[in-house]
């Protein structure tokens, strides 16, 4: 998978998941499901993850792209 872009996503809790646009989707979900019984669709998480930088700042400190 050489060149495909990485995302992150950072949880509140500590918890992090770097890998394919799919593969930090599909963790964020199952994370918050498991842990914290939180339900978010893939739209939600994408948009986050998407989310301008000037966006991700003090008030996302848990979503970002890498």
């Amino acid at each position: 998978m050489t060149g495909e872009r990485q995302y992150t996503n950072r949880c509140a809790c500590g918890w992090e998941v770097t890998g394919s646009e799919d593969e930090v989707v599909d963790a964020t979900i199952d994370h918050g499901r498991r842990i914290h019984n939180m339900e978010a669709t893939r739209e939600q998480v994408l948009a986050a993850l998407h989310a301008p930088p000037s966006a991700v700042g003090e008030d996302r400190p848990d979503v970002g792209a890498a």
